[in-house]
């Protein structure tokens, strides 16, 4: 597929098919500590109906966390059932159409083409789940720059102005 963009930048993710799918014990791990992919990606049983009866149990976070305008405006986003069933859509679509597209470009042999950023919080889980997180878009593309921001999940939130500057540095090239 050609380049269609100059540059992508990824936070806190991976491609879905490096998801861990073996008996392995970092499959284990990962089901211990990601099962909401899989409560959120149902169909048959909608998580929003759970998600939507108390939607800042289910999300958390604070104002210490994020700032009091950063969470003003993320619990805005929660209290919305719209909001909740976009969110729940992607994860769905990660599930479904977005895996079967991985796995049909990884078999076409299919690399990004355009530079990577990988930004990942230190306060998250995907070192312990993946050793190296970085190295799992080097399976994808061959140039790929990564940086670590000291917070939680929540970069945006938690440190808008040091991921903006990360941003605004690859972007500018």
């Amino acid at each position: 597929m050609p380049a269609r963009g100059t540059g992508q930048a990824a936070g806190a993710c991976s491609p879905v098919s490096r998801r861990p799918t073996s008996t392995s014990g970092r499959c284990a791990r990962f089901a211990a500590r990601w099962w909401h992919w899989f409560f959120l990606g149902q169909r048959e049983k909608a998580a929003e109906r759970v998600i939507n009866l108390d939607p800042d149990a289910w999300y958390g976070g604070s104002p210490v966390q994020m700032g009091a305008e950063a969470y003003a405006d993320y619990r805005r986003a929660i209290h919305d059932p719209a909001t909740v069933h976009a969110m729940c859509e992607d994860y769905r679509a990660g599930l479904g159409p977005d895996r079967a597209a991985d796995d049909a470009d990884r078999a076409a042999g299919r690399r990004i083409a355009c530079p990577v950023l990988f930004v990942h919080s230190e306060r998250d889980d995907l070192a312990d789940l993946y050793g190296d997180p970085a190295a799992i878009w080097r399976d994808w593309a061959d140039d790929v720059s990564a940086t670590s921001i000291d917070c939680g999940h929540h970069m945006a939130e938690e440190a808008p102005e040091r991921l903006a500057a990360e941003l605004a540095a690859f972007l500018a090239g």
